[in-house]
């Protein structure tokens, strides 16, 4: 099934499947650091519904747009929980997905012909506005799986930075890791594991960028084996692409295809730089949200790396 050949209607099969599979996975995150996640995730959904009701409400009597055919992003609000602090003051959230649907989508041609990831402007949005007026650290999960459903919590911050507890993971309990949710992090990327997989699906069966998935999957573990080599890093070459943010910014970057290219000489070019980016932000960084910049920067770099190739090779030998 491609999304090519589909009815551009508002929300899609990728879209469904994607909503499905985040469901169960923020009700096991809402048990793991609690209360406050769902209100966030909550708060977060809502101000969507709120923002598509809006731009219902301003169609002409003329318009012959259906309710379901309204380009609107809904990627955006249903995975800013993803990179959700709970130390961020619940307030804020609507005003800063509000900002971001404004400076990233309607500033930039509307939905479909915008530029940058609304999600990665969401949270340097965040970061750049609030990280003085909040703990924008990651969270340890609370003792049970279930402690979360009855306790509201501003999550408790690791005690070191945080790609040191991941390193400290070995490689043998590498994929348990990713689905036991015991290591810190930012709450609703703590199951990496299952978001890399929702990807993967996205990517692989409704033609979402399947070159870039593929790509990025596969120099993520050669760019890290390359400078473990080079002895700038010591961990297994998963451990990248399995901890940390990295599968919710894949997942991120897949759900928004509409920001990769479609040349897949352009997909490679993108997916290689994004995952040198990606190692640059990850490997020993103190900011577990740092990687977000790795998004912004492919989507400002790529196109002009791709220019220069393609200028290189257009000079006469």
């Amino acid at each position: 099934m491609s999304e090519r050949g589909a009815k551009q209607n508002n929300f899609g099969g990728a879209d469904w499947l994607m909503v499905l599979v985040l469901l169960p996975l923020y009700f096991a995150v809402w048990g793991r650091f609690g209360q406050k996640f769902a209100a966030a995730a909550g708060l977060s959904i809502a101000t969507g519904f709120c923002c598509w009701f809006f731009l219902l409400v301003r169609q002409s009597a003329e318009s012959d747009l259906k309710a379901d055919e309204i380009p609107f992003c809904w990627s955006l609000f249903f995975l800013f929980p993803l990179f959700y602090p709970l130390g961020l003051a619940l307030w804020l959230i609507p005003f800063i997905l509000i900002l971001a649907y404004l400076v990233s989508i309607s500033s930039f041609g509307g939905f479909r012909r915008h530029f940058f990831n609304p999600v990665a402007v969401a949270v340097i949005l965040m970061l750049a506005g609030y990280s003085s007026t909040a703990s924008l650290s990651a969270s340890k999960p609370l003792p049970s799986a279930d402690s979360g459903y009855r306790v509201w919590t501003a999550g408790v911050p690791p005690t070191r930075p945080l790609w040191f507890y991941y390193t400290a993971v070995p490689a043998e309990r590498l994929l348990r890791a990713t689905v036991a949710g015991d290591l810190p992090a930012v709450p609703g990327s703590v199951f990496t594991l299952p978001l890399l997989l929702l990807s993967g699906l996205l990517a692989l069966m409704f033609a979402r960028r399947r070159i870039w998935w593929l790509t990025l999957c596969l120099c993520v573990p050669v760019f890290s084996m390359l400078a473990q080599y080079l002895g700038w890093i010591a961990l297994s070459p998963l451990h990248p692409l399995l901890l940390g943010l990295v599968p919710a910014l894949v997942l991120t970057a897949i759900a928004d295809y509409h920001t990769l290219p479609e040349a897949v000489g352009e997909q490679i070019v993108s997916a290689m730089l994004f995952a040198a980016l990606v190692l640059l932000f990850t490997a020993r960084s103190e900011n577990p949200l740092g990687p977000v910049f790795a998004l912004l920067l492919m989507q400002v770099l790529s196109p002009l790396l791709c220019d220069l190739l393609m200028l290189k090779r257009a000079v006469p030998q």
